[in-house]
């Protein structure tokens, strides 16, 4: 028995030659690994779809003297310009005015991780419509509606923010510079009446003419 086994065991040598006949096979599996695992470790999910504003807009007839627009209108806080860190008190939530970071917020639509306020008030002062929504509140075949109603909206004016905001007790805020209109809802009309009536019509912007 044990005579049978000595004969059967192959020397380290030619194991040696087997391992070494096959070991190139490790290069190629172990760069596929590599490069797998650093996928892994690098990959971030989209939070942003990009809206790019390439220009001032177009330009826009003055508002008509004592023009009844769709929101509520909230007093102005001003236009100050504060260091970045720090915060300000506003009075209404999502904020229509007050001061803010030097440096606005990217256009776009946010599925997580939106900017603060105090970088989201200088869009506003640019022009901007901000849709806001609690995810808790807004259904979410609603909310892809609302994507896609404003990636319609931003052929006529890119000027455009979508963000989730759970501090607020509607699904939908719409705001502008000064004003603040809450919906319960998905209201296509509601949303292109404010977007109509408010966009780039903010004290930076001349008559359609805002910043870049």
């Amino acid at each position: 028995m044990n005579k049978s086994n000595k004969t059967s065991r192959k020397p380290p040598s030619v194991l040696w030659d087997k391992v070494r006949e096959h070991i190139w096979l490790l290069f190629p599996f172990g760069i596929v690994a590599i490069v797998g695992i650093l996928a892994i470790l690098n990959y971030k999910p989209q939070t942003l779809e990009r809206f790019e504003v390439t220009s001032q807009g177009q330009q826009l007839p003055p508002l008509k003297v004592g023009a009844i627009l769709p929101g509520k209108p909230f007093p102005n806080l001003g236009q100050k310009h504060i260091p970045e860190g720090q915060r300000v008190k506003y009075n209404s939530n999502p904020p229509t005015s007050g001061s803010h970071y030097q440096v606005p917020a990217t256009w776009g639509i946010y599925s997580s991780n939106p900017p603060v306020d105090e970088r989201l008030v200088h869009n506003l002062e640019h022009g901007g419509i901000i849709i806001s929504y609690n995810p808790d509140l807004l259904k979410s075949e609603d909310l892809e509606k609302v994507k896609a109603q404003v990636r319609e909206l931003r052929a006529i004016n890119p000027r455009l923010i979508v963000v989730p905001r759970a501090s607020i007790d509607t699904a939908i805020a719409l705001t502008a510079w000064g004003y603040l209109q809450k919906l319960q809802g998905y209201d296509s009309v509601a949303i292109k009446t404010f977007y109509d009536a408010h966009v780039a019509r903010s004290p930076e912007c001349q008559n359609g003419l805002c910043p870049l």
